[in-house]
């Protein structure tokens, strides 16, 4: 078992070397940054040992909860059938065809038993009939085939999870991936946790939610499974599945633990980097791979390390991609930034720390910021012309889902965006702009401290 780092939390963050001077370490002083200091000295023996009774128990509670309320399933015996209908096309499951009228009418999720009249809330009864999540009697004669149910359960899911007019960005991957047929199971088990774990969230329903973490299991089973064969290197299917249960991990009932989302991204570009750019040819390829950039961006930004993305043959295959917009010259500039933060994590380290290396890279970061605003005005040039502006600012009570769940009133005004493809590309510039114009910040006072004299430009200045 390696030994455990006694660095600084910064450095140990950073994964540099830290020279454990006390009260604060040198290295943290170098970059301009507080040192937070280091971990209490361990016991006697190295071993640290913490009471977790309460957290046995609470386990112990959890799972016999879990086991009544499946015996409670046992005995319901709920008759269902699917069907779509509703405003943005809620799924609905009733016994009869006048409930599923009236319940289309309200656009809810509902469920019908054969046993009352009463129209109750999509629970575990439908997992019953979709997944099997315990033995039941002989389905009655209505009961729609687990292939129909599937289809629902999906259509439900791209009315919950995809924002309106996002044809055209790399969200439309799932367009595809829900009408195609698979032999995979790992892609069809990892859309399953997905769409269960979207309708879940937005009905809190815990059941569905529990059978989604277990579908997520499934899955990520069957996709070890499949990367074990040679030729999962070369399958779009294989690939298209992890960058599903990609997103899966972004929801907390599924990503609970720490960097899961992360390690996913990351994956998902070492299957990208095993074929290599001149083997992602189907169109569908070409499609996850736009979406693992996005992904790849910003999980880069937080480890402030250059993904493979930011290498120059997979820039040039970004435009080869069948989805070319607003985004296609952003992601060009953007997808190199985390590589500029980890070229100033090196000064001092691996790097000299010098005037012409601190020079160089203040170079190569004002010219990305350039290439960024230039896109930016260009992007807001192309609305002009149009007559429709990026966002307008309006009050805050505009925002009637913000308000109904956030009580505080700090921000009065907030921007409004036509449609969500244009909020997400505005607020990812603004991140990468941020994190960008900080490193040159830093930079500056860098170059300060070896040359006291020197001061930037005006022009140039991060404040």
């Amino acid at each position: 078992m390696p030994v455990r780092s006694s660095g600084c939390f910064t450095c140990r963050k950073r994964k540099i070397r830290c020279d454990e001077t006390r009260p604060q370490c040198q290295r943290c002083g170098t970059h301009g940054v507080v040192c937070p200091g280091y971990r209490t000295d361990q016991k006697a023996g190295g071993i640290e040992f913490k009471d977790q009774t309460g957290d046995t128990v609470r386990r112990a509670k959890d799972s016999y909860r879990v086991s009544g309320r499946e015996r409670e399933r046992e005995r319901a015996g709920a008759a269902l059938t699917v069907m779509r209908g509703g405003k943005g096309g809620s799924a609905m499951a009733s016994a009869s065809a006048s409930a599923s009228a009236s319940a289309a009418a309200q656009g809810s999720i509902t469920w019908f038993s054969a046993n009352s009249s009463a129209v109750t809330c999509l629970g575990e009864e439908f997992l019953r009939g979709y997944y099997g999540l315990s033995p039941s009697p002989p389905p009655p004669v209505d009961l729609l085939s687990p292939g129909v149910m599937r289809s629902q359960l999906y259509g439900t899911f791209m009315d919950v999870y995809l924002p309106t007019n996002s044809l055209r960005d790399h969200f439309s991957f799932y367009e595809t991936l829900v009408t195609m047929s698979t032999e995979q199971p790992a892609l069809t088990q990892a859309l399953d946790a997905l769409s269960l774990v979207a309708v879940g969230s937005m009905n809190k329903d815990r059941a569905v939610l529990d059978q989604s973490v277990r579908k997520y299991g499934d899955a990520l089973s069957s996709l070890g499974k499949a990367l074990a064969r040679p030729e999962a290197a070369s399958s779009d299917e294989t690939l298209a599945a992890a960058t599903v249960l990609g997103n899966c991990a972004l929801y907390d009932e599924i990503g609970k633990h720490e960097n899961v989302w992360g390690k996913h991204v990351t994956g998902g570009q070492q299957l990208i980097a095993a074929r290599g750019p001149k083997n992602l040819n189907s169109k569908l390829a070409l499609l996850l791979f736009s979406t693992t950039r996005h992904g790849a961006l910003i999980w880069s930004l937080i480890e402030r390390k250059a993904p493979y993305m930011a290498l120059p043959e997979w820039r040039e295959l970004a435009f080869e991609t069948s989805i070319q917009d607003s985004s296609t010259l952003f992601y060009d500039a953007a997808i190199q930034i985390p590589g500029l933060l980890q070229r100033y994590d090196q000064l001092g380290d691996s790097v000299a720390l010098s005037v012409d290396n601190i020079d160089d890279l203040l170079r190569d970061c004002e010219h990305i910021e350039q290439s960024l605003r230039d896109w930016l005005l260009n992007w807001e040039i192309r609305f002009a012309f149009e007559g429709v502006g990026l966002y307008e600012e309006r009050p805050i009570d505009d925002f009637t889902t913000f308000t109904s769940s956030v009580q505080d009133r700090t921000f009065e005004t907030a921007f409004w965006f036509s449609e969500f493809p244009i909020a997400y590309l505005a607020s990812v510039y603004w991140l990468s702009m941020f994190h960008l114009r900080l490193n040159i910040q830093s930079l500056h006072k860098l170059r300060h401290e070896l040359e006291k004299d020197w001061y930037p430009t005006p022009e140039s200045a991060a404040t």
